[in-house]
């Protein structure tokens, strides 16, 4: 125990008001960290079944359970043993890169859509030859594909006229017409509209979508309706923090409905951060007692911005709790402090989040800090700028039990190491279970 704390400003995780009925208060934290160190990412199994189930539910309850296939984006978090699960549930990857096809069929996945940005010629090949709908992204990819009478033709369409790679509005004329001048049809397209849009937005932007259908491509199989649904880094409540996935189902089916798109057509969807965020926290250890100075205060921590430098990158703000020594939280009381969460490194903006966080004033040496909802676009975009360490990375399964799924890096290592197999943590099994599991 921390004695510098009266006992009072202590709750264990599962009592507290803001983690109760989180999967982290049923996790062993102190194990973890007493194996691995900090920093360090913790995924749970369970929160990505919850929340792909939670897709399903909606695709079901709005009569659309069949016409809908899945396709969780692969980059956003880019481990394959923290994506597993979601073979079981039927739901498949999207990929970008050849290497991302081998990295993934390694771990056996083998249900794909491929959405690759601008490629070369031989990469539009290696993808043609795969047999994945692929969706290119300008005239001249898809002329190409076409002379080489690719099995099947797919697009991306950018609705937003941005820098995204995607043909432009503008241009689905022309690319209709190119369509009909090789006697070919779409087998899908895909539509970009930006992310984290709101149920109206998104709403909106599936009408749009079936006008695309019906004014240049209505003899297409199937239409990719990609990602952009909303997750709220800011809220704590699980119901709040999430797409509403029921309703916009149900929205889709009947704009499919008034608006006459054949019931032949079938629908996929690429949902990311609402799948994977809150299947994720990161533990960083506090080295100090809070410094403060005349720019501020700050918490400095054996974290950095290089473990997942994009919520600096993008402003989002990522809720954090303060953990003692024995991993219970620590309550704030009205001797608090706004401050900055400080990297370990030298680099002047070396801070993990955007602005300040209210931190007790009790916060210091032998504390933790745990920053929730970093399952997505967090540890996969580690930077070895700076020659910090990539961070090790554990998947508690739906028994409970953790596994070690990436290493640590070491002082000479600045590449995240994903194990070929999940490797199990010592003491992670309760006796309780361990006749069991043998």
């Amino acid at each position: 125990m921390n004695l510098r704390n009266p006992p009072e400003k202590f709750v264990e995780p599962g009592q507290s008001a803001r983690l109760a009925g989180h999967w982290v208060s049923g996790v062993d934290l102190l194990l973890i960290c007493s194996a691995l160190g900090t920093p360090v990412f913790v995924y749970s199994e369970a929160q990505l079944l919850k929340n792909i189930h939670r897709v399903k539910d909606g695709i079901r309850a709005a009569g659309l359970e069949g016409r809908v296939s899945l396709y969780v984006p692969f980059f956003p978090n880019a481990n394959p043993h923290i994506l597993k699960p979601l073979q079981a549930e039927g739901a498949g990857l999207l990929l970008q890169m050849p290497n991302e096809y081998d990295i993934t069929t390694r771990h056996g996945f083998s249900d794909f859509i491929v959405s690759p940005g601008h490629v070369s010629n031989e990469e539009i090949g290696f993808w043609c030859k795969k047999g994945y709908r692929t969706f290119l992204a300008s005239l001249d990819e898809i002329n190409f594909a076409l002379n080489e009478n690719a099995p099947t033709i797919s697009v991306r369409i950018d609705s937003l006229d941005s820098d995204k790679p995607g043909i432009k509005v503008g241009q689905l004329a022309d690319l209709s017409e190119m369509l009909k001048a090789h006697d070919r049809t779409l087998e899908c397209f895909e539509v970009y509209c930006g992310s984290g849009n709101s149920l109206t937005d998104m709403v909106d932007i599936v009408r749009k979508i079936f006008q695309i259908y019906l004014d240049h491509f209505p003899d297409a199989k199937a239409i990719n309706f990609a990602g952009g649904h909303g997750f709220d880094y800011e809220k704590w409540g699980e119901q709040e923090k999430h797409f509403d996935w029921r309703t916009y189902f149900q929205q889709i089916a009947k704009l499919a409905s008034e608006m006459g798109i054949p019931d032949t057509v079938n629908f996929l969807f690429e949902p990311a951060r609402d799948v994977l965020a809150d299947t994720g926290v990161l533990i960083a250890g506090v080295k100090r007692n809070i410094v403060t100075h005349s720019n501020g205060s700050i918490v400095v921590t054996d974290g950095s911005r290089m473990l997942m430098p994009s919520a600096q990158l993008r402003n989002r703000a990522h809720n954090t709790v303060f953990l003692d020594s024995g991993f219970r939280e620590i309550n704030e009381s009205e001797n608090a402090t706004s401050c900055k969460i400080r990297g370990r490194s030298i680099l002047r903006n070396d801070y993990i989040l955007p602005g300040e966080v209210s931190v007790d004033n009790s916060v210091g040496v032998g504390d933790h800090l745990m920053i929730m909802d970093v399952g997505a676009y967090c540890a996969t975009q580690h930077m070895e700028f700076l020659n910090v360490p990539p961070a090790a990375e554990v998947v508690v399964d739906i028994n409970g039990i953790a596994h070690l799924v990436t290493m640590p890096g070491d002082d000479f290592d600045k590449w995240r190491n994903v194990l070929p197999e999940p490797r199990l943590i010592a003491g992670s099994i309760p006796d309780s279970r361990e006749s069991r599991i043998a």
